[in-house]
């Protein structure tokens, strides 16, 4: 997850390559070190290796549903936080999805993303991650 005082872990699952490089952009100069893949066999590997403390997934990868990945990873490291990210929600659908997911999301976040969004659900998975509430 992280040392005491040390950089965040998070990992970025997505499929497109310019979503993984613009949440490292991010989320890097916030402090947090963070790890990308395009699809959930690398997120697993990933996630089997190390412990992140913040987890952003789409919700629609090419090999692997996000929810199925997400409740995957919960499994292996019940205290990460994870942040749905999609371009198929709109506001409706993600107040729905936030009340029917509570046990496996931080956050949903749709695309394109505000920044401050990303950065609020960042530290809002990382709170959770620490035990804080």
């Amino acid at each position: 997850m992280t040392s005491p005082g040390g950089p965040v872990d998070v990992l970025v699952v997505d499929d497109e390559v310019d979503i993984c490089w613009a949440l490292e952009n991010i989320l890097s100069p916030e402090g947090y070190q963070v790890t990308t893949v395009t699809n959930g066999k690398e997120a697993l590997e990933q996630a089997r290796e190390k412990q992140f403390a913040v987890v952003f997934i789409d919700a629609k990868l090419p090999d692997v549903d996000g929810i199925a990945l997400s409740g995957q990873i919960k499994k292996m490291d019940p205290k990460a936080g994870i942040v749905m990210i999609s371009g198929y929600f709109n506001r409706e659908d993600q107040a729905v999805g936030e009340g029917l997911a509570q046990d496996l999301y931080v956050a949903f976040i749709g695309k394109p993303f505000d920044l401050d969004e990303v950065r609020a659900a960042a530290r809002k998975a990382l709170a959770l991650a620490r035990g804080e509430r």
